[in-house]
């Protein structure tokens, strides 16, 4: 099979749909996740069998890395263009609301941007040559600020910030591309390998790729652009780029840095950890007190990427590879949540969490896809996300021996506690959507009916039913035949998936049936609140789960520096510029005798200086 199919494919589909007039978009919906389903079957097809054209075969690069990689991307771009064909149909809240996302009247100008961007995609997965992997990667920086646009209110700030904060990382990209050519005269990932150690320009190349990777993906403190994306764009947006392809591009160039193109030093991978670890910290602490279901998955996002960096960043076989797993982990889980955080968006009309509750019974599919993908994020045994995170825990022992053991186990203990709070944050998300009480004096639900659109429930269904295949086949269908023939790596301890998934079938079994039997009597109480009475008017909401950590001392501090986006280096950025940018408008007045007297003034000093 031609590896350049998928490519050509996407990016003819993604030029004809942005041609169509949008009369058509009837046609382009169902057209739309048919093309989606081909590449994602010729991208299984390339997997396990391809060819490669004569006159690209210095260019393309098909080792395991970049198939798996490649088959990814096309999973994804099946998953969101079925559920972006079922989104952008309106429902009957959307049609009641005078505020509704662009999406669903520019359908042809969402599939074209998502086609080309997925086209785009496949090329970087297998591009050889870093100028090709440069042009790709840029492009997908417009198509991004293109889907982001297509959002609601806010959606034009969202999308301005993340081309600058991306953008700039792209400066960077250029620069380290460069080095790297004047070091070694090539273009050509197969033919670099470079020892960071022994150059200071080869170390700045690698911070170059690393800034890149990190806005990208999104690590700390290049992360900036992703909670107002998520808030603003519309869904299938967030859960294609920032929730997928983002992070399986920005930490795959992460990955064959670290593992083809540098050998760095010790001091190098302890920087990656040390960053990884505070981004699963920061982040996760930002999630705990969102009210806004799409903000709390967007620093959950963050907070994900920051297991990620963290196992590359140990430079162990393990540990590297288990950074590569949860890359596909997260995309898997993080996907489902921010697919089932959209369905249900679109049946009620909000993401806030203080106007939500009650759902389990209207939406028990979407109830079973989003607490399976919290359970997995939250690293719940026998799901994938506890895998991946072993495999990073056990990268970080691994380095105990190497190196001073005070970064890997502070680092340790971040990922540990990260974990804790992740399953904190998402039982408060669980409970505040489906199990709260909902207030009768609330209009969100009003009539509703809500309606099982199968484009939305069957991608989260494959989403959900991925997270507990990989979690309990994961030797079979994903460790052996792939991650192990990447980097060879051995365990230490024991964990056998399928086992522990047998004994929890079989307790819960045996503890239904002693249940059943038992004839035990329940006993149903009224609720106690401090002795008051409760009235319908009455919830406990979720989002008050945790507004008590703003109290402590030190967090109210950091909290505070954080809601004055003292952490955002866009905002930091944008302060010093306008600063500066006031002390020139000052020598720009409009007036024609100003200006010549300035030119005086230089001609006096450049003859001084002659």
């Amino acid at each position: 099979m031609n590896i350049l199919l998928p490519i050509e494919i996407s990016l003819i589909a993604g030029i004809i749909f942005l041609l169509l007039p949008e009369k058509l978009k009837g046609f382009t919906k169902i057209v739309a996740p048919i093309i989606g389903i081909l590449n994602f079957v010729l991208s299984i097809i390339i997997f396990f069998n391809y060819s490669i054209p004569l006159f690209a075969h210095r260019v393309v690069l098909t080792d395991l890395l970049s198939r798996f990689i490649f088959l990814g991307i096309g999973f994804f771009g099946f998953i969101v263009s079925v559920y972006g064909a079922g989104y952008v149909r309106k429902s009957k809240v959307e049609s009641r609301k005078s505020k509704v996302e662009d999406i669903n009247n520019n359908v042809n100008k969402f599939f074209a941007y998502f086609f080309l961007t997925l086209g785009s995609a496949f090329a970087i997965a297998i591009s050889n040559n870093l100028i090709i992997l440069l042009i790709f990667w840029g492009f997908l920086g417009a198509t991004l600020y293109l889907m982001i646009q297509l959002g609601k209110e806010g959606a034009n700030d969202a999308a301005k910030k993340s081309i600058i904060i991306i953008g700039a990382s792209d400066v960077f990209l250029i620069l380290g591309i460069g080095i790297l050519w004047q070091l070694t005269r090539s273009f050509n990932i197969t033919d670099i390998s470079i020892a960071a150690r022994y150059s200071i320009l080869a170390t700045f190349s690698f911070i170059c790729f690393a800034i890149a990777s990190f806005a990208k993906a999104g690590n700390m403190p290049l992360h900036s652009w992703i909670p107002p994306t998520a808030a603003s764009a519309p869904i299938p947006v967030t859960a294609y780029l920032p929730a997928s392809l983002d992070k399986l591009l920005g930490i795959y160039l992460l990955a064959r840095c670290v593992l083809s193109i540098y050998k760095l030093t010790p001091g190098i991978l302890a920087f990656l950890m040390i960053s990884g670890a505070l981004t699963i910290i920061f982040a996760v602490f930002m999630a705990m007190i969102q009210h806004s279901g799409r903000k709390l998955l967007a620093y959950h996002a963050v907070s994900q990427v920051g297991y990620m960096v963290l196992g590359i960043g140990t430079g162990t076989p393990i540990g590297m590879m288990g950074g590569l797993f949860h890359m596909l982990n997260n995309t898997l889980y993080k996907s489902c949540l921010f697919l089932g955080m959209g369905t249900v968006e679109k049946n009620t009309g909000t993401d806030d969490l203080d106007k939500l509750g009650g759902l389990s019974r209207k939406m028990p599919i979407t109830l079973f896809t989003m607490l399976t993908a919290s359970l997995a994020i939250s690293g719940m045994p026998p799901l994938n996300g506890f895998f991946s995170k072993w495999m990073i825990y056990q990268g970080v022992i691994n380095t105990f021996n190497t190196r001073n053991p005070f970064i890997p186990a502070l680092c340790l203990i971040a990922a540990l506690f990260g974990s804790a709070l992740t399953l904190a944050s998402f039982m408060k998300l669980i409970h505040s959507i489906f199990l709260a009480r909902k207030r009768k004096n609330e209009d969100v639900e009003g009539t509703i009916r809500f309606r099982r659109r199968w484009t939305l429930i069957i991608p989260q269904l494959i989403l959900a039913v991925a997270c507990i295949v990989l979690g309990i086949f994961a030797y079979p269908v994903i460790i052996n035949p792939v991650f192990r023939k990447i980097v060879p790596f051995t365990t230490t301890g024991m964990w056998k998936p399928e086992l522990s998934a047998g004994l929890m079938i079989i307790g819960i079994l045996l503890g239904l049936l002693i249940y059943g039997i038992s004839r035990i009597k329940l006993r149903v109480t009224p609720p106690f609140i401090g002795g008051e009475q409760v009235t319908p008017a009455m919830k406990v909401s979720g989002t008050e789960f945790y507004l008590t950590i703003k109290e402590i001392g030190i967090f109210n501090r950091v909290y505070n520096w954080a809601e004055k986006m003292y952490f955002d280096i866009y905002e930091i950025i944008k302060k010093w510029i306008f600063y500066f940018s006031k002390i020139f408008r000052y020598v720009h007045t409009g007036s024609l005798p100003f200006y010549l007297l300035w030119i005086v003034i230089g001609l006096v000093i450049i003859l001084i200086i002659m």
